[in-house]
């Protein structure tokens, strides 16, 4: 690869950190004063393509690549997935499952819940249709009936409106939530997702950061779609591990 990439010393240089292009931009300047701005976008596209460099926000740029968030969806959920599709094909839906943030947790949930959300005016036709084929099948449930009905139930499918604007991603032809998406919403539905307070919740974000690529833009947008995003910061800056470099703050 062109030596002028410098590739050695831009990995002993930025290792282990966020930096800006403009970081990038003044090492290359060090040695190379009249460096243009075209060929310096060059060298990051090249760097880029080579999986050197990735950028978590626009502005930004980071050696480490983490891994994206694809979990492993089950029979059972492709099944209801499928199923929702096929009779509401024009609404939009996404499905996911408790089980996916349980290897994060201290305690490990016994059960699995599939969560169907959709478009709030279909939420309840999928709710009635769910229910000709399947038990335990529940549409929007408080605090209430989480604690007496769900919780204690080894597998339920909840059907639950969706977030307009929701960021979501397809994984084999099934569209799932994008992991900032999960990350926003178990913090502000703490009446759904009970099990996951406290200390888990807090474990499941250290987690979280460690584990995937999480796009700073999609958080903070989603967060403040939903009116949590400055709650959201302040509990990651001061409860969690992460670092405010990750956040991009």
């Amino acid at each position: 690869m062109n030596a002028k990439l410098r590739i050695n010393e831009v990995k002993a240089n930025f290792t282990n950190r966020i930096f800006t292009n403009d970081e990038l931009f003044e090492f290359y300047r060090l040695s190379e004063p009249d460096l243009k701005s075209t060929t310096f976008r060059w060298r990051v596209y090249l760097l880029k393509k080579a999986g050197i460099l990735y950028a978590p926000k626009r502005g930004f740029l980071s050696l480490e690549r983490k891994k994206d968030f694809a979990p492993e969806i089950s029979q059972f959920a492709v099944e209801i997935y499928e199923l929702v599709r096929a009779k509401f094909p024009y609404a939009n839906l996404c499905v996911w499952e408790t089980i996916w943030l349980s290897k994060y947790m201290i305690h490990q949930p016994l059960s699995n819940k599939i969560i169907m959300e959709v478009d709030k005016e279909a939420a309840p036709a999928v709710f009635a249709f769910l229910q000709e084929s399947y038990r335990d099948v529940f549409l929007n449930p408080g605090r209430e009936e989480m604690e007496k009905y769900i919780l204690v139930n080894q597998n339920s499918i909840i059907v639950k409106n969706m977030t307009s604007t929701s960021p979501v991603q397809e994984i084999q032809n099934i569209v799932i939530p994008k992991i900032e998406k999960i990350i926003v919403d178990i913090f502000v539905e703490d009446d759904f997702f009970i099990t996951y307070q406290g200390f888990e919740l807090i474990n499941i974000y250290n987690e979280l950061f460690i584990s995937y690529n999480i796009n700073q833009s999609t958080l903070k947008q989603y967060a403040h779609k939903r009116h949590v995003k400055e709650k959201l910061i302040r509990l990651l800056r001061e409860e969690t591990e992460i670092t405010d470099s990750e956040l991009l703050i």
